[in-house]
């Protein structure tokens, strides 16, 4: 019996010193955080800088925007100032007509006189019954007068012809100038819009990963503080700990701990593992896709990591995967692992379904996803319109687009 209890004690103080002899381990986890607040500071300042360079980008968008703004301003103002000239313009075809056709009539007269008269021979009679020499010089003169008179008005009515059609055509080059310059300005202005959305989505991502960073730096403050003082209580522990069989205690916690590391560790590299490409052969699961997502045009909202069908809020990537997802077809949830899933086919062999990704943020590579329809439409959510089919003919689009498509379903 007294060997029993002792035994029973010493049992007791031998589990006891294991619990005790495990607080030493609290100072390497007190290293590590300190490790992790250490990495979690640079995280952050790593977010601030890219913060500040996004601000900076953003800047200079608003910039061109305003130029952009101030040239259509401009150009509307040229556009009105030129229909402005088309109509003085009006008003001086309208009074070159009058001149033309009084000229005209002038002439017609000339000739019914000239006519009535017997036309040429009529002159020379008029010289011939000249009664002498001078009258003969005066009726000469007199006649080449009315000749020079009507080459002087067929002179002008030609100038002013050439005139009012070139007044036309400068009109109607200006004209169709002004118009192709303000196509080419609010063209830009499209492109810088989109440009602006991407980088303001971008950035709400920014703030809110350095706002995330904060609080788990916080934490790791918190649970540093809370493991300080228990290394104190350890130490305590440690002390009255001491006349047990420690060593056989570490030994035992010891092979417990790295044990317990080693599932953690396997765990957690189950867990990171990236999700295998997926092909699925049922044709079918593509036009569920589109069909579902489709419900969300006109009907959703761009949020930066969101995939929130109740509120209809996606960003491009949450959208793609939601979509497949209700067809039964599982893939990625980021662009980078849905730019590596499935087979790469040319886009003269994409068809409806196939991933086509983009170049939008800052021409990062496969910073944006959607789901191709044919025709060169697509269907995606980006951060102007939410869910929307847009064209690959759309200048932005057709310049993010560099060629990468993925075929996850055939």
């Amino acid at each position: 019996m007294k060997n029993r209890f002792m035994a029973s004690s010493f049992a007791i103080l031998l589990g006891a010193s294991v619990l005790f002899v495990s607080f030493p381990s609290t100072n390497v986890f007190a290293e590590n955080i300190d490790q992790e607040i250490q990495k979690k500071q640079q995280e952050i300042s790593a977010i601030q800088e890219q913060e500040n360079e996004m601000k900076e980008i953003l800047k200079q968008l608003d910039t061109q925007v305003n130029q952009t703004n101030e040239k259509i301003d401009a150009t509307k103002k040229d556009i009105s100032k030129t229909k402005e000239e088309a109509k003085q313009l009006e008003a001086n075809i309208k009074e070159l007509e009058k001149r033309m056709e009084a000229r005209l009539e002038l002439l017609k007269k000339r000739a019914r006189s000239i006519q009535t008269s017997g036309g040429a021979t009529s002159y020379i009679d008029v010289l011939l019954s000249a009664e002498s020499f001078r009258d003969f010089v005066d009726r000469a003169y007199i006649i080449n007068t009315i000749f020079s008179a009507d080459k002087n008005i067929l002179q002008e009515q030609e100038a002013d012809k050439t005139a009012l059609e070139k007044s036309e055509a400068d009109l109607k080059a200006k004209l169709e100038k002004v118009q192709s310059d303000l196509k080419e300005v609010e063209e830009l202005k499209v492109q810088l819009t989109y440009q602006v959305n991407d980088k303001n989505s971008l950035l709400a991502a920014m703030k809110e990963q350095k706002n995330e960073a904060s609080q788990q730096l916080n934490d790791l403050k918190n649970q540093k503080a809370i493991l300080i003082e228990k290394a104190k209580e350890e130490e305590r522990n440690r002390a009255i700990a001491e006349s047990q069989n420690a060593e056989k205690s570490v030994v035992k916690n010891e092979g417990t701990v790295t044990a317990a590391s080693k599932d953690n560790t396997a765990a957690k590299t189950e867990s990171s593992t990236p999700s295998k490409p997926v092909v699925s052969h049922d044709s079918s699961a593509i036009e569920t896709a589109i069909s579902k997502g489709s419900y969300y045009i006109g009907r959703s909202s761009y949020g930066w990591g969101a995939m929130d069908a109740a509120n209809g809020r996606f960003d491009c990537s949450g959208f793609v995967h939601w979509a497949y997802a209700q067809a039964g077809v599982n893939i990625g949830r980021s662009t980078s692992v849905l730019a590596g899933q499935g087979k790469k086919v040319s886009t003269s062999e994409m068809k409806r379904g196939d991933l086509i990704f983009f170049n939008t943020v800052g021409g990062r590579a496969n910073s944006h996803v959607g789901i191709y329809l044919g025709n060169g439409t697509f269907l995606n959510s980006n951060s102007s319109h939410g869910v929307s089919v847009d064209s690959l003919s759309n200048s932005y689009w057709k310049n993010a687009f560099k060629g990468h498509v993925r075929r996850i379903v055939e």
